[in-house]
């Protein structure tokens, strides 16, 4: 059976195909989604105070180079096999350089719920994985005579959360761990209703798929388990342990349905953002949840058995 969290995503998407919209409230849904981000923010921040060494500095910088493969393959395989204007391009290789903040919290919850260790330094990369493809979108559809707008990119929320919780996790290190454990309890129940509110939003944004619907559905089925591959080939070069190389392998599947289309709808407004959220979050981040990150896992117990 699929894990439980998968199936009140998928209960939900079905749901608002046949009329019913499980959406949460706004503030319900900033709410849930400020906690996710601040929590996985503060526990990147525990693993820095914990762990600073060269061999963190060295993994930090190979995490962010595995964001910028990430995108280039991507647009590699779009470039081939579509005929998407430039900016759809990017765009949509963009999302799928990114990583999913939602899925890599699903990940998390099934490790635990099989009792799989991972590092926290997980953590950390998560964040670092946010920005590369970002920061190569943006210069990719510049006019190459100015400068990207950082400040465009780290106004955005999510970021601004991560990057907080990772502060304030740095700086007071295992002090911050009460927080972090009073939220356990109700994370389980929380993180069911995100899936609900997901699941509905896919649902609704399977309707906006446009002309290109075939190898839209191909590429957000293909490149999960493309990105997944690459991400096993970092793991190994770093020397993870099974439950870590599990959670990066779930992120190089991963795509952006957050932080990538709120930075690019800003600023390069001609690019079909529904076009990749259908991608990211309709096909992706569906495959992942209800089976991605359960092969992702087995493939990681086959490597390092």
């Amino acid at each position: 059976m699929p894990d439980i969290l998968a199936v009140f995503f998928l209960v939900a998407l079905v749901t608002n195909r046949l009329g019913v919209d499980l959406r949460l409230p706004d503030a319900a849904y900033q709410l849930l989604t400020y906690i996710l981000l601040i929590t996985i923010g503060l526990k990147g921040g525990q693993a820095i105070s914990a762990n600073t060494s060269f061999t963190l500095v060295g993994h930090s910088v190979v995490v962010m180079f595995l964001g910028v493969v990430l995108m280039f393959v991507a647009l590699a395989l779009i470039h081939l096999f579509s005929n998407l204007n430039k900016a759809d391009k990017v765009s949509l290789a963009a999302h799928y350089g990114s990583v999913s903040v939602g899925t890599f919290a699903v990940a998390v919850s099934y490790l635990e719920v099989n009792n799989i260790e991972y590092s926290s330094v997980i953590n950390l990369f998560v964040a670092l994985l946010e920005l590369p493809a970002i920061v190569v979108g943006l210069w990719l559809l510049s006019d190459k005579q100015s400068k990207v707008n950082l400040r465009t990119i780290l106004a955005h929320k999510s970021l601004a959360l991560i990057v907080m919780g990772m502060f304030i996790g740095a700086l007071y290190g295992d002090v911050a761990q009460p927080m972090i454990k009073n939220l356990q309890p109700m994370f389980g129940v929380m993180l069911a209703l995100y899936l609900i509110h997901m699941g509905a939003l896919a649902g609704e944004q399977l309707d906006k798929i446009g002309p290109n619907k075939i190898f839209i559905c191909l590429f957000a089925l293909v490149m999960p388990l493309v990105g997944a591959a690459i991400a096993f080939f970092f793991a190994m070069l770093m020397q993870l342990d099974v439950g870590t190389a599990a959670l990066l392998a779930t992120l190089g599947a991963s795509a952006s349905y957050i932080a990538v289309p709120a930075v690019f709808s800003q600023v390069h407004p001609e690019a079909n953002i529904s076009q990749a959220l259908v991608a990211s979050l309709a096909i992706t981040f569906s495959f992942n949840v209800i089976l991605g990150i359960k092969w992702y896992t087995q493939i990681a117990f086959y490597l390092y058995s």
